[in-house]
C-alpha cells in the first residue's frame, strides 16, 4: 500500500469512527425498507443489505425513499344501524301513530317458530336515534324497542399452525371414538357468515346452507363460517376431523359485507334464529358478539322451557377490559371462553360472571374458504366445544332443558384459576370425557323459580 492510499484510508476511517455506536436508525441521510414495511417484518425489497435499495446492489442513481406518512387510524365499525329502530308485534293502531309522526316501515318479518313479527323502522329527519328508540318504548307494545345493534363474527387473528387437533381434543377428553349411542341424531344449527358446502374438508358432512343476504347487498366471505363449521362436522380422516361429523349442520349466513366490515343487524340474528327453530334445531351455535339489545333478548328468553333450544355463544375477543359480550353475557346463554393446548387463557378473551365454560380455542386448524385449512384462534373456535357436547347430551335424552344442559356441562368442569367459577374461565374447562358414559350422570337440581 502506498503512502497516498495509507493515508486516504487513515481519513476515511476518522471519518466513519463517531458512526459505529450511532443506532442505524439514526444515521443521516438513510432510509430503509422495513420504514414503509406493512407486515412491520424484515426489508420488503428482496435485497440482504438493508441501506438505501438494498441487497448487493451499488446502483447510486437509484433515489433514496422518504418515509411515509403514517395512515390516519380507521374509523371503528358502526355500532349499529345508523337510523334505525327495532321492535317486536305493533299493534296497527301504533304503527300508524308513528308514521303520522315520521316513521317510516322498512320491513317487517313474521317469525312462526317465535311467534312474533319484528318491525325495523326508519327514524324521521332530524330525530335523534336514542330518542327516536324512546319515542316507541312509550307506545303500549314499544317496550323493547331498541337500535337494530350490528353483531359480528369473532374471529381473532390467524396463526400459523402446523399440527392437528389432537392436543385440543385430549384436553377437555373429547370420546373419538364413540358408541352408536353418543351419536348426535339432531339437527345442530349455526348463525355464521357464509359456509362453503363443497370445501373438501366439509363436503362429506349434511350441510345446509340458508343464505338470508338481501339483494341489495354484498355477501359475506366464507371464511369464519367454513372455519366454525369444519371444527364441527369436518370429514373424519381430513386435516381437520369434526368433533360430530355424523350430525347434520344448518348453516345461516345472516351477515353481509361492506368494505372490511361483515356484520348482522338484530333483525337478521332473529329472522336466522327463527329459521333453524322452524326446522327443530334445539342446539344453536353463535360464534359472534355485540352489544345488549332488548329485543334479542327477549327472543332468547322465548327459547327457554321445557322444550327449548340450547344456545351456545363465544365470549368475545374484545380484550380482558372488555365489558362482556352479547348474546353471550344473557342470562340462558352458555358463554364459552378459549383458552390454550396448556389450559392457559386466551389473551383477547372478554372476561365476567357470566361466563359458563372454557374451551380450546388456540391455534386450533380449521378449514379455509376455499380448500386446505389454516391455524385460527379466538372464542368462536371454542363454542364449538360446548355446541358439539350439548348436541351429544341432547342427542342422548331429548326430555333435558336448556337449563338441564348447562347444569351437567358446568358440574363436570374441570376448575382452573381460582378456585370455582371465575370471570376468567366460569366454571373451568370443559370435561367431555363422561358424555358417553351409561346411564347419563343426574343433573344437579334446578332452582327454584319463585
Amino acid at each position: 500500500m502506498t503512502i497516498r492510499h495509507l493515508t486516504t484510508t487513515v481519513l476515511v476511517a476518522s471519518l466513519l469512527w463517531p458512526l459505529i455506536d450511532t443506532p442505524v436508525s439514526q444515521l443521516p441521510g438513510t432510509a430503509f425498507a422495513q420504514d414503509d414495511d406493512d407486515n412491520g417484518g424484515g426489508s420488503d425489497d428482496g435485497g440482504g443489505g438493508g441501506f438505501g435499495n438494498g441487497g448487493d446492489s451499488d446502483d447510486r442513481r437509484t433515489p433514496r425513499r422518504q418515509p411515509r406518512a403514517t395512515p390516519a387510524a380507521a374509523a371503528p365499525p358502526p355500532l349499529a344501524a345508523p337510523e334505525e329502530v327495532v321492535v317486536t308485534d305493533l299493534s296497527p293502531e301504533s304503527l300508524a301513530q308513528l308514521q303520522t309522526e315520521g316513521f317510516i316501515l322498512l320491513a317487517q318479518d313474521d317469525l312462526a317458530a317465535l311467534g312474533r313479527s319484528v318491525q325495523r323502522l326508519g327514524i324521521p329527519p332530524g330525530l335523534a336515534l336514542q330518542d327516536a328508540r324512546d319515542r316507541v318504548r312509550a307506545l303500549p307494545e314499544g317496550e323493547d324497542a331498541d337500535l337494530n345493534h350490528f353483531y359480528r363474527p369473532d374471529n381473532a387473528e390467524a396463526v400459523p399452525c402446523d399440527h392437528a387437533n389432537c392436543p385440543a381434543f385430549s384436553l377437555v377428553g373429547w370420546p373419538t371414538a364413540r358408541s352408536p349411542e353418543c351419536r348426535v341424531t339432531l339437527p345442530i344449527g349455526i348463525i355464521d357468515t357464509g359456509v362453503n358446502p363443497d370445501h373438501d374438508i366439509i363436503a362429506p358432512a349434511a350441510v345446509e346452507v340458508l343464505r338470508l343476504t338481501p339483494p341489495d347487498a354484498e355477501p359475506s366471505a366464507e371464511v369464519h363460517g367454513t372455519a366454525v363449521a369444519s371444527l364441527l362436522v369436518g370429514a373424519p380422516g381430513s386435516r381437520v376431523p369434526g368433533l360430530v361429523p355424523e350430525a347434520k349442520l344448518i348453516a345461516v349466513d345472516a351477515f353481509i359485507r361492506e368494505g372490511a366490515d361483515e356484520r348482522a343487524d338484530v333483525a337478521a340474528l332473529l329472522r336466522g334464529i327463527d329459521l333453524l327453530a322452524q326446522r327443530g334445531v334445539r342446539v344453536m351455535n353463535l360464534s359472534l358478539s355485540g352489544p345488549p339489545n332488548t329485543v334479542l333478548a327477549e327472543a332468547l328468553d322465548s327459547l327457554q322451557g321445557p322444550e327449548g333450544v340450547v344456545i351456545i355463544a363465544a365470549a368475545g375477543n374484545a380484550g380482558p377490559g372488555a365489558p362482556p359480550a352479547f348474546p353471550a353475557a344473557h342470562p340462558g346463554v352458555i358463554a364459552v371462553t378459549a383458552v390454550d393446548a396448556r389450559g392457559r387463557i386466551y389473551r383477547a378473551a372478554q372476561r365476567g360472571s357470566h361466563l359458563d365454560l372454557a374451551a380450546p380455542g388456540v391455534n386450533l386448524l380449521a378449514a379455509t374458504s376455499i380448500r386446505g385449512a389454516r391455524g385460527q384462534s379466538g372464542t368462536s373456535y371454542a363454542a364449538p366445544f360446548v355446541t358439539a357436547a350439548a348436541a351429544i347430551l341432547l342427542s342422548r335424552d331429548p326430555t333435558l332443558t336448556p337449563a338441564a344442559i348447562a347444569e351437567r356441562l358446568r358440574g363436570t368442569a374441570r376448575d382452573l384459576g381460582a378456585a370455582g367459577p371465575d370471570e376468567v374461565y366460569g366454571a373451568g374447562l370443559l370435561d367431555s370425557s363422561t358424555l358417553c358414559a351409561a346411564p347419563l350422570l343426574p343433573a344437579a337440581a334446578e332452582p327454584a323459580i319463585d
